[in-house]
């Protein structure tokens, strides 16, 4: 095997007849999508979102995903630079509005719910382009489960195929409801088995805000350690960009 600037050739020696003895091939170039995790969790804390998210995104021929961590909004330039934006944990109405604006420019932003209290329903109220949305906590009466997917949406149909298509054995111990009569624009993409919604896309912009009701860490979730995990992070890169 001869690796060439342009591509790699594959030749056979040892026959009679030399006239296909070569193939070449293009070989891919891997990309290096930046994900930018703007909070205050750290890396090698296994009880945070975060933990679970830089090992979903597992080094492949195709891809090296760069995972950035900030605790605060970082400078325009390295905003623009990200393919997704996670927020996870309290964020104030400014960081909110550059959220916004880096939705409406047609990035795809991800707010995990942490908590239930005024400040968070700000936050949605702000990412959403609305007034502040009412939330409430919910220990899920034991635990939750996914009862109605929308495998026609694009985050979902790498699971549509019935082999990938059963959520039920993700338990989901702690939730936020929310008020979607505050979000006419919003689309569910995944309810509880109690109708609340599980996960929304809100339209902003050239770009999306999307909206987990739970987090994936242990205390709220098992779905983090379910092998839809790292297919649905993958999902969620893919469609961003």
């Amino acid at each position: 095997r001869v690796k060439g600037s342009a591509a790699d050739t594959v030749t056979l020696t040892g026959d009679d007849e030399d006239f296909d003895n070569r193939s070449f091939a293009i070989p891919p170039v891997q990309q290096r999508p930046q994900v930018l995790w703007l909070g205050s969790d750290t890396l090698e804390d296994a009880k945070q979102p975060l933990f679970f998210v830089r090992r979903a995104f597992v080094e492949t021929p195709r891809a090296a995903v760069q995972v950035t961590v900030r605790a605060t909004l970082p400078p325009i330039a390295e905003l623009n630079a990200a393919t997704l934006i996670f927020s996870s944990g309290a964020i104030d109405s400014s960081v909110a509005s550059g959220l916004r604006a880096q939705a409406e420019a047609g990035r795809t932003v991800v707010l995990v719910l942490r908590n239930a209290d005024a400040a968070s329903g700000v936050a949605l109220g702000v990412l959403a382009g609305m007034a502040p949305v009412a939330l409430s906590e919910s220990k899920a009466g034991g635990y939750a489960m996914l009862g109605e997917i929308d495998f026609r949406h694009p985050l979902f149909a790498p699971f549509a195929d019935p082999r990938f298509s059963d959520f039920s054995k993700i338990r989901f111990w702690r939730y936020r409801r929310i008020d979607t009569a505050a979000l006419p624009s919003a689309r569910v993409l995944a309810r509880f088995d109690s109708g609340d919604p599980a996960l929304l896309e809100i339209p902003a912009g050239r770009g999306r805000v999307v909206v987990f009701a739970s987090g994936w860490q242990p205390d709220d979730s098992q779905l983090a350690v379910s092998s839809k995990f790292a297919p649905l992070m993958w999902s969620l890169l893919e469609n961003a960009g």
